[in-house]
């Protein structure tokens, strides 16, 4: 059995990562990585056995609040993995997936997997820009993607 970190913003990824958790939670233990928006600190998941609250600074929509809240997420992800060990990483973004993909790649180097947002259809987000050199696999959920991302994205269907 496999320890695998999920790792996800709250709304539409959450929703999409936890499909997959939900799909593979006979195979696997998950734990979950997720930005701590006071919505979400109380969360319960039965495919999860432990979720980890990213922290999320005061002004996080203006570029100093992100800036300041991906660099305190890298160092919560270094403990976070030191003390979970994960066998792989699987993201489905948002502001959360860089800093996990960058510790993972830098001190881990576990198998990673980013799968680009369902309501991406013709060109990549932000984030999976970036991520896309960082993971070692992406997934896209539709066809039209695969020329945005080219030969590093795979197109499997849509997980939803």
């Amino acid at each position: 059995m496999a320890k695998v970190c999920l790792v996800s913003s709250p709304g539409g990824h959450l929703t999409q990562i936890l499909s997959i958790a939900a799909e593979l939670a006979d195979e696997h233990e998950f734990f979950l990585c997720i930005t701590g928006f006071p919505a979400v600190r109380n969360i319960r998941l039965d495919e999860v056995r432990r979720i980890y609250g990213m922290p999320v600074y005061w002004k996080y929509q203006d570029p100093f609040g992100i800036i300041v809240s991906v660099v305190a997420a890298l160092f919560q992800f270094v403990r976070v993995f030191r003390k979970e060990r994960p066998d792989f990483l699987i993201t489905t973004g948002a502001e959360l997936a860089l800093p996990a993909l960058i510790v993972n790649k830098i001190f881990f180097r576990r198998p990673s997997l980013f799968i680009e947002s369902v309501s991406r259809i013709a060109s990549p987000s932000r984030t999976g820009r970036y991520a896309s050199r960082l993971a070692d696999r992406v997934f896209v959920q539709w066809p039209e993607l695969l020329k945005a991302y080219g030969r590093r994205a795979e197109y499997h269907g849509r997980l939803l």
